[in-house]
C-alpha cells in the first residue's frame, strides 16, 4: 500500500496557485516515498508516521510551513518526541476529507 501524506491532490480552499500546489504533492510524494511508515485516523485527526532522520524532520517542517500558510483551515502539528517522527493533522471531519489528509 502507498501511504500518501497530507495532499493527494489540491484542496478546493488552497491558496496555492496550480503550479505551486503540483510541487507541493510532488514534493510530499517524494517524502513519502523515502520516509512513511503508517497512518492512524480518527473522524477528526490524522497521525502520519515517518521515519525520524534529521533530514526527514527538516523536510516536513519545510512542507508544513507550506501548509500552515496555503491550507489553514486544519490544525499542523510536527511531534519529534516520539520514536516515530509524527505529523498530527486535525480538524473537522469535512475539513479532513476536504484535504485529502492520509488517504491513499
Amino acid at each position: 500500500m502507498m501511504l500518501t501524506g497530507p495532499l493527494n491532490g489540491l484542496p478546493i480552499a488552497c491558496t496555492l496557485t496550480v503550479g505551486a500546489g503540483r510541487d507541493q504533492i510532488e514534493r510530499w510524494r517524494a517524502f513519502d516515498d523515502e520516509h512513511a511508515l503508517g497512518v492512524e485516523r480518527t473522524e477528526t485527526r490524522v497521525v502520519m508516521h515517518y521515519a525520524r532522520t534529521d533530514v526527514s524532520i527538516r523536510l516536513l517542517r519545510e512542507l508544513v510551513a507550506v501548509e500552515s500558510s496555503c491550507c489553514s483551515f486544519v490544525d499542523w502539528v510536527i511531534d519529534v518526541d516520539q520514536p516515530d517522527l509524527l505529523l498530527v493533522v486535525t480538524g473537522t471531519p469535512e475539513q479532513l476529507a476536504a484535504l485529502s489528509v492520509g488517504n491513499g
